[in-house]
C-alpha cells in the first residue's frame, strides 16, 4: 500500500468518475477516507494505530469502528494482489483505489454483497477477500447504525422545474 498524493494512479481496471473531492462525500465517507489516509501514516510511522484512529471514532459514537478500519487495512495491506494507493491525509480528491474502497462499503451497506465482492476482486481474492468483505460489512454497518452512512452522496442536488 502505498501512499500518494501528486500522481494519479494508472494501473488497475477500475475506473472513478474524474476529480471526486473528499468534501463531496458523507460525513461516514469522510471518515473512512481520513481513516484509511491516517491508518496508512501510523503504520509507516510505527504509531500506535488504535490511539491513531481512536478520537473521530469515539466523537462519532462508534468507537469500535476503529478497530475495524484498523482490521479492514491491514488485511488490504497484507493480501492486496497489487499495490493500492491510499493518498495523503489532506489531498482534497480521491484516488481511484479510495473511490473503489467507499463503493465497496456502499454497496454493503445496500446490502449488495455481490457487487461488492465484484469490486473487491479489483484488488484481492480467496479467503482473504471473505475476511475482508466481512469486517469492511461490520465496519459500514457501524457507521451507519449511528447516523454517518457512506451510502449518501452530497454533490448530487434534486433540482425542481414545473416546465417538464
Amino acid at each position: 500500500m502505498q501512499g500518494c498524493c501528486t500522481e494519479d494512479k494508472k494501473d488497475g481496471s477500475y475506473k472513478q468518475p474524474s476529480k471526486i473531492q473528499t468534501k463531496t462525500l458523507s460525513l461516514g465517507g469522510q471518515l473512512f477516507v481520513w481513516s484509511a489516509r491516517r491508518w496508512l501514516i501510523a503504520a509507516q510511522e510505527k504509531e500506535q494505530i488504535e490511539a491513531a484512529l481512536a478520537y473521530p471514532y469515539r466523537i462519532a459514537k462508534c468507537p469500535g469502528a476503529a478497530k475495524l478500519l484498523d482490521e479492514i487495512m491491514s488485511i488490504l495491506a497484507l493480501a492486496s494482489f497489487r499495490p493500492l494507493t491510499i493518498r495523503c491525509l489532506h489531498c482534497p480528491v480521491l484516488d481511484n483505489d479510495e473511490w473503489l474502497l467507499i463503493q465497496t462499503l456502499r454497496k454493503l451497506q445496500t446490502n449488495d454483497e455481490k457487487e461488492a465482492a465484484g469490486l473487491v476482486d479489483e484488488f484481492m481474492r480467496g479467503a482473504l477477500a471473505t475476511t475482508f468483505l466481512r469486517a469492511a460489512n461490520l465496519y459500514a454497518t457501524s457507521l451507519s447504525n449511528v447516523g454517518k452512512p457512506i451510502t449518501r452522496i452530497t454533490f448530487l442536488r434534486l433540482i425542481e422545474n414545473q416546465n417538464f
